[in-house]
Formats: structure tokens, C-alpha cells, sequence
């Protein structure tokens, strides 16, 4: 038994609601990501030029010493 044509517009009606919904969710995961990935690059720079910064000025960065309780 086919459904009746009503039932299949009304189902390509919901998937097409559906897609809709998924298609601005992906957008609006995506401009999070690159703004994500906006900070990370700043945060990369800034951290590239505090370390280059740090060793001009005759400090080595590195890992800190153990707390004396260790």
C-alpha cells in the first residue's frame, strides 16, 4: 500500500524543515570555529612573542622548579 500523496508532501515538508534546521546549526558551528580558531591563532602569536621577548632579554623559558614541598 503507497501513501497517499498528501502524506508524502507532508513528509517532504518536515525532511526539508529538518534540513533547514541542520544547515543553520552547521553555519552557526562553523563561524564558532573560526572564531575559535581566531583566538588560537592570537594567543599562538602572543605566546611566540613573549617567549622570543623572554629570550632577549637573557631569560630562558622553560619548565618552572618543583615547589620545595615536592
Amino acid at each position: 500500500m503507497q501513501p497517499s500523496p498528501e502524506a508524502l508532501l507532508a513528509r517532504l515538508v518536515d525532511l526539508e524543515l529538518k534540513y533547514m534546521t541542520l544547515e543553520r546549526f552547521a553555519q552557526e558551528l562553523s563561524a564558532v570555529v573560526a572564531e575559535q580558531q581566531r583566538t588560537i591563532d592570537a594567543l599562538t602569536q602572543e605566546t611566540k612573542r613573549l617567549r622570543e621577548r623572554a629570550l632577549d632579554e637573557g631569560s630562558e623559558v622553560g619548565p618552572a622548579d618543583p615547589p620545595p614541598h615536592y
